[in-house]
């Protein structure tokens, strides 16, 4: 009688805890503002990944997601957009700003630089230590932040104004700015295909911490304002510059910021005031509604949000249409930090940064086809 007690009152224990984490999990995404025809949900909670800084998917389709000493690969074992467990990618890893994931490599922002891992059997697990690409500063909040793949194959790298870029990075002869012609303040670097050599293509940034390219491959940077200047005539609010080759947005020094009117300047394709400005993905799948398609989501750490974007040409740039496509109800504590594009068309936005709960959230459109799955193993 009493190991039969004590089986029901395990069983209910189970039952009971499990409907509570449900609970919580649905509470955490109610709280969540989505336009209509869109459904939230929470793909993983704290308990799998506190304090997230980045995410990205690898080739099989796995979210992996990086936070203050972490990198871990989370799987969805039995298919319902809820990760179960993570798997430890590498260790000894610090927390990346910045990941990408290329075929059989791991592309992260940490530690002494840019660097990549190896898994060459695919089991979510580093295959030994990684290899250093680019030695440069990483870990503050003005630092180097995000590393993406370009259309044309080029590696293109993102280093916030006190990374410490100078023209000595740029090692091919075609860069735009190099020791002759040096840049200033955040940079934009695009490093060869086979990692021989780089260049700096645009600088000028207050402290831009991502940046996509839309379905024609033009780059889009997302940069902060300048706080401290927010009640001055000359105060930059946080914008979404359009960046073409050689470019210069101007944000000198703390003293020194050229207008929006100079020539040099990037053209602006959005102003949001005041903010804190983090993830930025671009829209190419198809679950989503045909506006959406090509959007740009842009996030907001300080005031919760996420802006889409959608983007019209007009003469060589784009105009846009800003939409507040996410934000929080209450007083609940959303601080986005980045976000990605699921293969199964859904948008993944994750939470946290200094120090703070981490949590990422999956938003698909309602009644979207999921035959676009992911696959874990």
């Amino acid at each position: 009688m009493f190991r039969t007690c004590s089986l029901l009152l395990l069983i209910f224990s189970l039952i009971f805890t499990n409907s509570f984490a449900i609970r919580a999990e649905d509470n955490l995404a109610a709280s969540l503002n989505v336009p209509e025809g869109f459904d939230v949900s929470v793909y993983a909670t704290d308990e799998l990944a506190h304090d997230i800084y980045s995410i990205t998917f690898d080739a099989r389709g796995r979210l992996v997601v990086s936070g203050q000493g972490y990198l871990r690969v989370l799987i969805d074992d039995d298919k319902d957009h809820r990760a179960d467990r993570a798997i430890e990618f590498a260790p000894e890893a610090q927390g990346a700003q910045g990941l990408c994931a290329d075929e059989k490599y791991l592309y992260c922002v940490s530690g002494l630089g840019l660097h990549r891992y190896e898994d060459a059997d695919g089991d979510g697990v580093a295959d030994g230590a990684s290899q250093g690409i680019l030695k440069i500063k990483t870990g503050g909040e003005h630092d180097a932040h995000a590393i993406r793949r370009g259309p044309d194959g080029w590696w293109y790298f993102l280093a916030g104004n006190m990374a410490g870029v100078t023209g000595r990075y740029a090692t091919l002869e075609s860069s735009p700015f190099n020791t002759d012609h040096p840049p200033y303040a955040g940079t934009l670097l695009r490093i060869h295909p086979e990692l021989r050599g780089a260049e700096i293509i645009a600088c000028g940034f207050r402290n831009a911490y991502d940046f996509d390219f839309n379905a024609a491959g033009e780059i889009f940077v997302y940069d902060s304002d300048g706080e401290r200047d927010v009640t001055l005539p000359w105060y930059r609010p946080i914008r979404l510059y359009h960046i073409t080759r050689g470019i210069e947005a101007g944000w000198k020094s703390k003293t020194w910021k050229e207008p929006s009117s100079y020539a040099t300047m990037p053209y602006e394709v959005g102003s949001f005031g005041r903010g804190s400005p983090s993830g930025v993905v671009s829209y190419r799948h198809h679950t989503f509604p045909e506006k959406y398609h090509d959007a740009l989501f842009i996030l907001d750490w300080t005031y919760g949000r996420v802006h889409a974007i959608s983007l019209k040409e007009q003469g060589s740039s784009y105009t846009s249409e800003p939409e507040l496509f996410l934000s929080a109800r209450g007083n609940f504590g959303f601080a986005p930090t980045d976000a990605e594009i699921g293969p199964d068309g859904a948008l993944y936005v994750s939470i946290g940064g200094r120090g703070t709960r981490g949590t990422i959230f999956r938003i698909q459109a309602e009644g979207a086809d999921d035959s676009t799955a992911i696959t874990e193993s």
